[in-house]
């Protein structure tokens, strides 16, 4: 709870910042996720089956070195589930979990055609279950009251990107990314179960320059 606590701090001085950014952005993304699941004895799940769900990001930018670089400041809900099952101990599983979390990244600019320019991003978020459920079989058993998963989950991701401007301060997004996260289980150091997600995600979104910024979109 008290690492919760403190992530909301981040989040609630990271929005008092916003006047402060050079370009705010909103994005709505669609992702697919599936669940990468090792037991301590090494076995693993390989036909669990990915989930789709929403996401939601919100930050600054700030440009930099001729605004072909971009420092990415924001805050993201994120929303992970997948389901599967074992068929030589005839087991079920099913994951659904929410995290809201900190993201830092750079988009850079490679590319233009026309109106439409190009680019790439690279970005860590820091995630904090806020909810979660697990199914194994008939039971179910609610994440966020179990000590190995109260912890951060660490999500590097990469992507590719192409914008296009609606007006002389705001322009649209297109984007793809790729994500990997570390192991959401960090309890007993002799379990060496793991569980890590995977993530695609296709996002549509909206960069708006804030009055006064001497930067391009």
């Amino acid at each position: 709870m008290k690492r919760g606590k403190r992530l909301c701090s981040l989040l609630l001085l990271l929005f008092c910042s916003f006047s402060f950014g050079q370009v705010i952005y909103g994005e709505l993304g669609q992702a697919i996720s599936s669940f990468s699941y090792e037991n301590s004895a090494g076995g693993t799940l390989d036909n669990l089956q990915a989930g789709t769900n929403t996401n939601l990001g919100l930050g600054y930018k700030i440009p930099i070195k001729g605004d072909k670089v971009g420092i990415l400041i924001g805050a993201l809900w994120s929303n992970y589930s997948a389901r599967g099952g074992d068929a030589l101990t005839d087991s079920y599983f099913e994951w659904d979990v929410s995290y809201l979390g900190l993201n830092l990244g750079l988009d850079y600019k490679f590319a233009q055609s026309k109106e439409f320019v190009f680019f790439a991003k690279i970005s860590t978020s820091t995630e904090y279950l806020v909810r979660g459920t697990q199914i194994v079989n008939n039971q179910v058993f609610n994440l966020t009251n179990e000590n190995e998963f109260d912890n951060f989950l660490l999500v590097p991701r990469i992507g590719l990107g192409v914008q296009y401007p609606i007006s002389k301060t705001a322009a649209l997004y297109l984007q793809y990314q790729y994500g990997m996260s570390f192991s959401l289980v960090d309890g007993n150091p002799q379990d060496s179960e793991k569980l890590n997600i995977v993530t695609h995600q296709v996002g549509l979104g909206i960069i708006i320059k804030l009055p006064g910024c001497n930067c391009s979109l």
